[in-house]
């Protein structure tokens, strides 16, 4: 079984879809639920045995979270790693950003920009309704935080889309 992150995304028709997330998202977001979780610095080994993550894989991704300000690394015997900030102030898309790094956007936008002259009006329109897309998403991911993650696992909060959808019923 490949490891995959799955949210549900309503859409403004009432139709649901599922995105799938590479593994290393869902490795990223299981090490950081588990920080979150236990709400002190844990060692990478303990991360990496509760959450079924390869060791020196969650040694690489500890690494971009690190970088992208969604963790603390400490070093040494009593080292380990912790949240660099509350929960509820670090979304999906903090991590998704972190983690997702096979994708150079700012050389793409410039090779758009200076492509556009060149492309047709559909090939326009049709990346202008992909960054839409995008961006909704986006926007959509980073409304939830690791906090509401948290909460949705003990049962504290109900899944909004649920909400909507049982109303229809």
């Amino acid at each position: 079984m490949s490891a995959m992150l799955l949210v549900e995304l309503e859409h403004e028709t009432g139709t649901r879809g599922t995105v799938h997330f590479k593994a290393s998202v869902e490795y990223g977001m299981r090490a950081v639920l588990y920080l979150a979780e236990k709400g002190s610095t844990c060692s990478s080994r303990e991360v990496a045995e509760e959450m079924a993550i390869p060791r020196d894989y969650l040694i690489q991704l500890a690494q971009l979270l690190r970088n992208a300000g969604v963790i603390h690394a400490r070093p040494g015997k009593n080292g380990g790693y912790s949240l660099a900030k509350d929960a509820s102030e670090i979304s999906m898309l903090d991590v998704l950003n972190a983690l997702q790094n096979d994708r150079p956007r700012s050389k793409e936008a410039n090779d758009s920009k200076a492509n556009q002259e060149r492309t047709s009006d559909l090939l326009q329109d049709i990346t202008a309704a992909c960054s839409k897309a995008e961006r909704e998403i986006a926007e959509y991911i980073s409304s939830i935080t690791v906090q509401m993650l948290i909460d949705r696992m003990h049962g504290k909060v109900l899944d909004e889309a649920s909400d909507s959808q049982s109303a229809h019923d």
